[in-house]
C-alpha cells in the first residue's frame, strides 16, 4: 500500500499497523527515525510522549519542517517554519508512530536470535503479517528492555524503518504545542 501525506512521505510503503490507540503506550523517548523506500529516504528527529508525537524533518517534506500529532485533540499541525505558519489537519493513519513490539495483522513470529544493534541488546524476529489478504514478511529488532521496535526491514529489502540514538526520557509537553506567533496557512 502506498501513502502520501501532503507530500511528506512520498513513496514510503506503510507497514501494517493497528488502530491509532493500540500504539499509544506510556512511552516517552526521542530518537532519529530513518524510513527508506526504494531510493527515497526520509529522516526526522522524533519526540514521543504517550499520545503525542513530533517529527522534525532534516529536509522539509512538502514544505513543512515539523509535524505535531495530538491524538488527545484529534488533530495534527503541519509547521512551515520559514513562513511562520501552520496548517491544521485531521490525524490520518499515515500520521501514526508505531512503537509496539507486535505488528498489526501479525500471523506468525519466529525468533531468529539475540543481537546487539546500535549498542543495544535486541531480539531479532522474522514476522509475517496479513495485509488485506496479502502476506508480507519483515525482520524486526526489538529491544530487550523496553520491548521497543528499534528496526524493521521488509524481507525483500525495499522498505525499512530504523530508530537511531534512542533516549527513553521524559519529554517536555511544550514540544507538542503549536508554536506561538505562528499564523494559520491559507
Amino acid at each position: 500500500m502506498r501513502i502520501v501525506i501532503l507530500g511528506f512521505f512520498i513513496g514510503v510503503i506503510q507497514i501494517p499497523c493497528g488502530s491509532l490507540i493500540d500504539h499509544v503506550a506510556a512511552v516517552e523517548f526521542s530518537a532519529d527515525r530513518v524510513v527508506k523506500s526504494g531510493q527515497s529516504v526520509v529522516t526526522a528527529h522524533v519526540n514521543a510522549k504517550d499520545d503525542r508525537w513530533r517529527f522534525e524533518f532534516s529536509y522539509p517534506q512538502g514544505g513543512a519542517s515539523i509535524i505535531i500529532v495530538r491524538v488527545d485533540r484529534q488533530k495534527s499541525w503541519l509547521i512551515f517554519s520559514k513562513r511562520r505558519q501552520y496548517l491544521e489537519v485531521p490525524i490520518t493513519k499515515d500520521h501514526r508512530l508505531v512503537v509496539s513490539e507486535t505488528m498489526d495483522g501479525e500471523v506468525s513470529r519466529e525468533f531468529v536470535g539475540d543481537e546487539v544493534l546500535q549498542g543495544v541488546p535486541a531480539e531479532l524476529f522474522e514476522v509475517t503479517v496479513n495485509d488485506n489478504g496479502e502476506e508480507r514478511q519483515y525482520y524486526r529488532w526489538v529491544t530487550k528492555g523496553q520491548r521497543f521496535p528499534l528496526k524493521t526491514v521488509s524481507k525483500q529489502g525495499e522498505w525499512s524503518e530504523e530508530f537511531r540514538r534512542v533516549v527513553f526520557t521524559e519529554q517536555s509537553r511544550y514540544l507538542f504545542e503549536l508554536p506561538q506567533r505562528f499564523d494559520p496557512a491559507d
